[in-house]
């Protein structure tokens, strides 16, 4: 009995977890579980990701590393001529024998006494390979919905990603782009500014300079006046008898009508030339730059 046990265990480590046979050129994948190449390889065909068929573990074809010691294992089991898992097969309770048959209409595994008894008489049966190969095949085409429903899913899930990179490239080209535009506004409104004040401060450098040459001359209009009041009140000290001989020349000059000078405007700057519709004028000229040069600029 523990012999049966132990070879019953021993046999289930040598055994593939996807065919459920004997190791046939036994791999390991990088989780440390053995399969059989071309199961562990089948198992993958359709799949977009390569995982361990019991764990889930990522893997890929190239971590497939031949298990020479698990092979020159199986490779020794095989040349003393054991039956592969003939112990360990399921045993009917009643008769002791080997689940050999499949009854369809039942559904259940059988020895072959219990198909001739009753009641299974006239039942039609399948071999256990049969009736495996048979459900697995139903279950193949069962999981081929399944499987092209996961790889539209994953497809989708590759979409989303490429939209959510595109997003991230399209923000980033618009952000420079903003900042690049931006920068050239700046640079137009600056230089508008600065020719702007260059503008008025010309105008009011040239208005000061007219404004001194007019007060430079009303200065000497003033001394020249100033003088001949101070003459004419110089003379009215004369004595009596000599004042009567120079009233005449002295009545000259009291008679002298200087130009009377002209009134200075308030307002010699206007200032609405510069300011008024400013932002409407600086506009029009960015709508020329910037987008029709053929815009005409009142």
């Amino acid at each position: 009995m523990n012999s049966k046990h132990s070879t019953g265990g021993l046999e289930d480590e040598m055994t593939c977890s996807v065919c459920q046979e004997l190791f046939k050129d036994p791999v390991t994948l990088r989780c440390g579980h053995n399969f059989c190449r071309e199961c562990v390889c089948e198992y993958w065909k359709g799949k977009t990701s390569q995982s361990c068929p019991i764990c889930r573990a990522d893997s890929a074809t190239s971590d497939l590393i031949t298990n020479y010691t698990l092979r020159n294992i199986m490779d020794t089991y095989k040349k003393e001529g054991k039956k592969p898992k003939e112990e360990s097969k399921p045993m009917c309770s009643q008769h002791g024998e080997v689940l050999k048959l499949y009854c369809v209409e039942d559904q259940e595994a059988t020895c072959v006494n219990c198909a001739i008894l009753k009641k299974h008489k006239n039942h039609e049966f399948l071999s256990i390979e049969e009736a495996s190969q048979k459900f697995k095949e139903e279950l193949k085409n069962s999981l081929k919905p399944l499987q092209d429903t996961h790889q539209k899913i994953a497809e989708l899930k590759e979409r989303y990603r490429g939209n959510l990179n595109n997003i991230h490239d399209q923000a980033d080209k618009t952000e420079k782009q903003i900042k690049e535009d931006f920068l050239k506004l700046h640079q137009f409104l600056h230089e508008e500014e600065k020719n702007l004040l260059a503008d008025l401060k010309k105008e009011k450098e040239e208005k000061e300079q007219e404004m001194r040459a007019m007060e430079e001359s009303i200065i000497q209009d003033l001394t020249s006046v100033s003088k001949i009041i101070k003459d004419i009140q110089q003379k009215m000290d004369e004595e009596d008898y000599i004042f009567p001989m120079i009233f005449k020349k002295i009545k000259e000059y009291a008679d002298y009508k200087p130009s009377e000078p002209e009134a200075v405007s308030a307002a010699d700057i206007d200032g609405y030339k510069y300011t008024g519709c400013l932002q409407y004028r600086v506009w029009k000229k960015m709508l020329k730059k910037f987008i029709n040069p053929d815009i005409v600029i009142d």
